[in-house]
């Protein structure tokens, strides 16, 4: 069986809208600050190939991908999960606010709902809306204190209304928005 066949037996149709998040998280702390272990660290991807569905798709759900990067494997091996999610009006996930209506999914960035610093002005909102078929992606940093050392995280969160599960869209398709706010994390 070709690649092509394969990926068409894993894209999987749905009758009604499909919103799906990807979350990219690479945590770390000073020992990963510099040097092989900063590279390391650097080399974590901002896209990942979703996996198969094990679960049948309902209406009503969000489906996130959850993906972790640690320094305690040299960020090779990570955590990684899919499942559904209850769809509630609105949704939220960390910092963003997600809310679907009439076929439109709107997107919110909040940022005093993050955890950590540096802190980031509340205003104006970044505020996005997607139809059928688009997507966009965030990406930012934050420190925050852990019992006696700093744990720095680095977020790539990938949101999209979709009308099939197709597990390379992050990747082979562009955003139609994107957002980023790296701060310098000391």
């Amino acid at each position: 069986m070709s690649l092509v066949e394969q990926n068409e037996k894993r894209e999987m149709v749905s009758s009604y809208p499909l919103v799906l998040l990807q979350s990219i998280c690479t945590i770390w702390t000073k020992a990963s600050r510099g040097g092989a272990s900063a590279t390391a660290r650097n080399g974590t991807p901002d896209a990942l190939e979703l996996p198969a569905l094990a679960f049948p798709l309902t209406e009503g759900r969000f489906l996130l991908h959850e993906v972790v990067y640690t320094e305690r494997d040299h960020f090779q091996h990570p955590m990684e999960k899919l499942e559904p999610r209850e769809q509630t009006d609105p949704f939220w996930y960390d910092c963003l606010q997600l809310s679907l209506n009439n076929q439109i999914l709107t997107v919110m960035l909040e940022w005093e709902r993050s955890e950590g610093v540096p802190r980031r002005p509340l205003f104006p909102r970044i505020v996005w809306s997607f139809q059928q078929g688009q997507w966009g992606c965030i990406t930012y940093n934050l420190r925050h204190a852990g019992e006696d050392h700093w744990i720095y995280k680095k977020y790539v969160i990938s949101i999209g209304l979709l009308h099939s599960y197709s597990p390379r869209i992050f990747l082979e398709v562009e955003p139609m928005h994107s957002y980023r706010d790296i701060a310098q994390l000391w």
